[in-house]
């Protein structure tokens, strides 16, 4: 890599993970103390302030999060911390999207609120609600690059949102029809605290993480709504992310918006620029001005989910190149091999769990 691509991608690396609510670590410090790990040595080791504890308006950097996760793993030593730390979900781990699903009328309502204010919850991750055959799928991508971290985050999400959901409609057993992991499959001995919690069949290297379940689910009545709270909660969240997006790095937007849009195909940058709200050539200026442009960071998240899928996903090398916009399997190894200096073939081999 040239010394004009290094200083890119160092620029692109303090905003890529963009920020996230304190309340989003309080779930992972809670759990952390099960193993006698104490919230301030935790957020002293990774450089955090001790007042975050107490201040539920308060936002992290994104590096910084995702590096206190990977300290409590290290420090853990417990393949299942991301999952057992799901059991710890509360209505304020999601900040004010968790207070407006517990006002909801409906798992409807409180469901469509989740892609549209969740980014007050932080960057972690992108939510989207999709058609599964006859089903629907409550989709997580996760915007993390940690290897070690992004398994624990999977676990995480997906737990919390299913124990979230038994509380607001108050159905202790609920089950989805099934949940996929975009994750390797842990040891045996370790699928009975999936099945404990989950309840319902499990797939791990699926193309997607989600929970399964029936639309019919959604007009499933919530245990406490109150129409009137949610109005002045909503008011508040349209504000606090009016905040957000004024603040919200240009290159931040842009990898998000890259990220989603990947799954449809190669993203143009027209078709990124339009959803930004901007024209293409106010995108590049202001990409140049934050020192990178479109096309390095394309490439840039070209080269971060080939690796991804190459290490946690069984997608042949050669479905991995069409997913990428490559015309051919060749023109993808020769790029990976400018990228990491092997092929991709032995890159799997060198990084398989």
């Amino acid at each position: 890599m040239s010394q004009s691509s290094k200083f890119s991608q160092s620029m692109i690396d303090q905003d890529s993970l963009g920020t996230a609510s304190a309340n989003a670590i309080r779930q992972y410090l809670r759990a952390a103390q099960d193993y006698n790990i104490q919230a301030e040595d935790a957020l002293n080791a990774v450089g955090m302030p001790l007042g975050l504890i107490d201040n539920s308006v308060a936002r992290v950097n994104g590096r910084d999060f995702q590096s206190l996760i990977h300290w409590l793993i290290e420090q853990t030593q417990d393949p299942l911390f991301g999952l057992k730390s799901a059991r710890y979900v509360q209505p304020g781990s999601y900040s004010l999207v968790g207070y407006m699903a517990m006002n909801s009328r409906s798992a409807r309502e409180a469901l469509h609120l989740t892609p549209e204010y969740e980014a007050i919850v932080g960057d972690m991750g992108i939510t989207k609600i999709e058609k599964y055959g006859p089903h629907l799928a409550m989709r997580w991508v996760c915007q993390y690059d940690d290897l070690l971290v992004r398994p624990h985050m999977i676990d995480n999400v997906l737990g919390s949102w299913l124990l979230f959901a038994r509380w607001l409609a108050d159905m202790d057993e609920g089950k989805p029809e099934k949940v996929l992991f975009e994750r390797p499959k842990p040891d045996a001995s370790l699928l009975p605290a999936y099945e404990e919690i989950f309840g319902c069949p499990l797939e791990f290297n699926a193309d997607r993480s989600a929970l399964i379940f029936p639309e019919e689910l959604l007009d499933t009545p919530l245990r406490q709504p109150d129409p009137i709270l949610l109005t002045t909660l909503e008011q508040q969240a349209s504000a606090v992310m009016s905040e957000i997006q004024e603040r919200h790095p240009i290159v931040m937007q842009t990898r998000t918006l890259l990220r989603t849009l990947m799954d449809e195909g190669l993203p143009r940058r027209e078709k990124v620029a339009e959803h930004l709200g901007i024209t293409e050539r106010t995108l590049q200026r202001r990409l140049q001005d934050a020192g990178t442009g479109y096309q390095q960071l394309l490439d840039d998240l070209r080269q971060e989910t080939a690796i991804d899928w190459l290490t946690t996903t069984d997608l042949a090398i050669n479905d991995i190149a069409l997913k990428l916009g490559f015309s051919e399997a060749r023109s993808f190894h020769r790029r990976f091999k400018t990228w990491t200096g092997i092929t991709p073939g032995e890159y799997r081999q060198q990084h398989s769990s």
